[in-house]
C-alpha cells in the first residue's frame, strides 16, 4: 500500500513538473497580454443604441493565476462590479470564461474564438435579461488592433429580429502592469 501511495505521489509530482516546463500556448500567451490594470470609459445605452448613452469611468484588473492557465478579472464602473475568469480549453479549442456581477444573481458561462485577422475575441453566452428576467443570448467582442485603443462591445440578441443589439462599449485608455 505504501508503494502505491508513493508511486501515485511521484506520478502526480512528475506530471505537474512536466506541465510547468511546457511553453504556454499562443492562446494562453494572448490571455497573458490582458494582465495588468486597465482604465477607460464604459458607454451604456439603457434604452437601446438609439437612446441616450450614459458614460462611466471603469477600472479592470486582470491577474494571471494557476500557472498562467487562467486570468482572473476584477471590474468596476460606477455602481457596477463584476468578477470573471478566462482561459483556453485545448480539447474544445475554444476560449472559455465565466462572469458574475453585483446586479444579477446569475453566472454567465462563455465560449468563443479569436480571429487573428480581425484581432477579435468573440465570446457567446446565455444570460438572463435583468429587465425581463427571461433568457437571452449575449455576445462580447474584444478588439485589440495594434496602435488603436482596445474595445469590448457587448451585444444582446433580439429574439424577434434575430439581430445583435449593442448594449455597451468599453474603451480602454491606459494600462499598468
Amino acid at each position: 500500500m505504501k508503494v502505491l501511495v508513493l508511486m501515485a505521489a511521484f506520478c502526480l509530482t512528475a506530471s505537474c513538473a512536466l506541465a510547468q516546463d511546457e511553453a504556454p500556448s499562443k492562446e494562453h500567451a494572448y490571455l497573458a497580454k490582458t494582465v495588468g490594470t486597465r482604465t477607460g470609459t464604459m458607454k451604456v445605452w439603457p434604452q437601446g443604441p438609439d437612446g441616450d448613452a450614459m458614460e462611466f469611468p471603469f477600472s479592470e484588473t486582470n491577474t494571471a493565476i494557476l500557472g498562467g492557465n487562467w486570468v482572473e478579472s476584477a471590474f468596476e464602473a460606477g455602481p457596477y462590479k463584476g468578477r470573471g475568469m478566462s482561459g483556453y480549453d485545448p480539447i474544445k479549442k475554444k476560449y472559455i470564461g465565466t462572469w458574475a456581477n453585483n446586479m444579477t444573481p446569475y453566472l454567465a458561462v462563455m465560449e468563443g474564438t479569436y480571429d487573428e485577422a480581425k484581432h477579435e475575441l468573440t465570446m457567446i453566452f446565455d444570460d438572463i435579461d435583468p429587465a425581463t428576467n427571461k433568457p437571452v443570448k449575449m455576445k462580447s467582442v474584444f478588439t485589440d488592433v495594434a496602435g488603436e485603443p482596445s474595445t469590448m462591445t457587448m451585444y444582446q440578441k433580439n429574439n424577434e429580429s434575430d439581430a445583435w443589439v449593442k448594449t455597451f462599449v468599453l474603451t480602454y485608455k491606459s494600462k499598468q502592469k
